[in-house]
Order: structure tokens, then sequence, then C-alpha cells
């Protein structure tokens, strides 16, 4: 199976493209990819040509810190659904495990485990491909998306020690010192964050303001939820159904709300909260069936279902007929839809 990750891994490619003296959009194609990747952050391409496109451009504009430098245009909000978690995660322990259980939904072959060592906390990264490609450009911008985030999270309180690098350097090490900040050795056994012990301690700084602006950015480019609350409601939910903790409290902190606030304003307009989740599952429902070719199991996941079951039961209370049958209909023939508007 193919492993993909969210066309939002190029951000900033085509700037940092153009910047190098590159044509992004003459070189994507070398690589498989078609340049709509660029305009949209929600498909999906195969994570291994991403990492052709970057090893390629780094051999075309001889820029060997081409990966890196493309790290300072990520920080952990362009991971979707599971970035929305990680701002509103209140622990270290938590932005890790949100990481292991979600990071697939951004890019598949990505591992991250500690191991506690003294006063030392030791942070591997992984990354393993099923193709045979070069992965160092690929490598050193996740390290800089890491480093990057971890920073965002946790301010001062993340200051590695050392970053241990398994292939050999590209360019002079104080290149690299520099942008990590510690000191980092190359042709070692692992990849490697080296840091305090005492970093599981401590909580993730306040991301309310950072998040709010992420979330309105988002919002005024999509004129109908802009002002109306919600729809706002609506895309945050749709944004975390994948994650399976598309609940009340957890979207409130996303929309920096307490979650009696959020009910109140529900009940003001005569909706509720399940009532909306429900409509925004039955309306991706409805999007999975007839645009994609996943197992009604792989779907019910998707969903944020705990299995094949309960999601069928939903989708028949919703609308009167099984998923199987569903989508046997829709591929029959167009579906009205105003069908597919609320369950």
């Amino acid at each position: 199976m193919t492993q993909i990750a969210r066309s939002a891994v190029f951000i900033g490619f085509e700037a940092l493209c153009r910047a190098n003296g590159l044509d992004p959009l003459s070189l994507l194609p070398r690589c498989a990819l078609d340049p709509e990747v660029l305009q949209r952050r929600d498909l999906y391409v195969p994570y291994a040509r991403f990492g052709q496109a970057l090893a390629l451009a780094a051999e075309r504009s001889g820029n060997p810190l081409f990966g890196l430098h493309l790290s300072r245009l990520h920080d952990y909000l362009i991971f979707g659904p599971f970035g929305l978690l990680l701002a509103q995660a209140e622990s270290f322990p938590e932005v890790l495990r949100l990481t292991r259980n979600y990071v697939h939904l951004h890019a598949q072959g990505i591992e991250l485990a500690t191991l506690e060592q003294g006063d030392a906390l030791e942070m591997r990264y992984s990354l393993t491909l099923r193709e045979h490609i070069d992965t160092r450009q690929l490598l050193e911008l996740g390290l800089g998306v890491v480093h990057r985030s971890l920073g965002s999270l946790f301010g001062d309180a993340w200051r590695p020690r050392r970053l241990e690098i398994r292939h050999e350097a590209r360019a002079p090490l104080p290149h690299y010192e520099a942008f990590f900040g510690c000191e980092v050795r190359f042709g070692q056994a692992r990849n490697a964050f080296i840091t305090d012990r005492a970093l599981v301690n401590h909580r993730p700084l306040a991301q309310a303001a950072p998040l709010r602006s992420h979330l309105l950015a988002e919002f005024a480019g999509q004129a109908d939820i802009a002002e109306d609350p919600v729809a706002q409601l609506c895309y945050v939910l749709q944004s975390i159904l994948t994650t399976g903790e598309a609940s009340l409290p957890v979207a409130a902190r996303l929309l920096g709300q307490h979650p009696r606030v959020l009910q109140k304003t529900l009940q003001a307009r005569g909706v509720s909260f399940r009532t909306l989740l429900d409509r925004v599952r039955y309306q991706e429902a409805c999007q999975q069936l007839r645009q994609s070719g996943q197992s009604i199991t792989e779907l019910a996941l998707h969903l944020g279902y705990g299995d094949e079951t309960a999601f069928s039961r939903a989708f028949r209370r919703w609308s009167g007929v099984s998923p199987q049958a569903w989508r046997q209909r829709a591929n029959a023939g167009p579906i009205n839809p105003s069908r597919c508007a609320r369950p």
C-alpha cells in the first residue's frame, strides 16, 4: 500500500523553489505530481513522491539545506486535524500521545519515540518508506518541523542539548547548529534529539492566540462561516472527525470557548451539539461514499465510530438506507444534494 501525505506538506514549497531559482510547476511533474498540490491542503499524495520533489529541488538549486529551509515555513498547525488537537494539549505526555496516534493523518511512515536516561530525554524520529528513495531532505524537513513545533508549544523549555542524525552532513555544520541551537552530530546510529528529562513535567504554552489566528484565517476564506458560530463549529468538527475526539469539550477549546458557553450559543440557535455532529458525519459519509473507494469499515473509523455496526445503524437512521445501498444508488445516478444536507 502506498504511504500518503496531506498536500499541506507543500506549504511554502512554491515560494522556496522560486527563491532558489526554480520553477515548481515544471519540477513537480518530473516526480509524477500535479501542480494542483500547491493550491490545496486537503489532497493526498504519495509521500515518497514528495520526498523525491524535495531531493530534486535541492539538487537542481544547489541548495543542500532545501528541506531544512522549508521547515522554517511549517509549524504544528499545518498538521490539520491532529495539529488542532496539539493546540489544546495539556502536557508533554499528551503531546506525545496525540503525535503517536494521529501523525499518520498528516503523513504516513513517521514515528516518534522517547527514552528516558537519567536526567536526559532522548526523542527519536524515524522515517520508514517502502519506496527506495533519497530521504535525506525529507528527514531534515521532519526534524526541523519537530524542532519548530516543540519550540512553539513549550517555548524556552524546549532546549535540546544535542541532535544526532544518521546520514552525513550535506552542508557545513555551523548551518545546522545555528538552526537547531545545539550541537549536531552526523553519521550516528539514530535520528534523535537529546534534551532535559524535565521537559516531561512542563505544560505547553497557551496556544489560544495562534490557534485563533489560524482558525480566523481559515474562516476568512469562506464567507459562509466567517460570522456564523454554528458554521464555525461544523468546520472544526469536520476537521477533527478522523481523530475520534470530536467532543464538545475539545471543540469548545479549539474555538476558545467554555463548553457551557458554546452549548448556550447552540441552544439560542435551536440546535444541539449532537445534532451538528451527526450532520457533519452524515455529510462527510455521503461525500466519501460517492467519491472514495474505501470500505464501510474504513469509513466508520474515518468518521470516529468504533466499528462498522455503529456507523451503519446511524447512517440508516439518517438516510433510511444502509451505507452500501446509498453508495449503489449514488453510483447508478445523481443524488439530490438536499438528501445529504442534514440527517
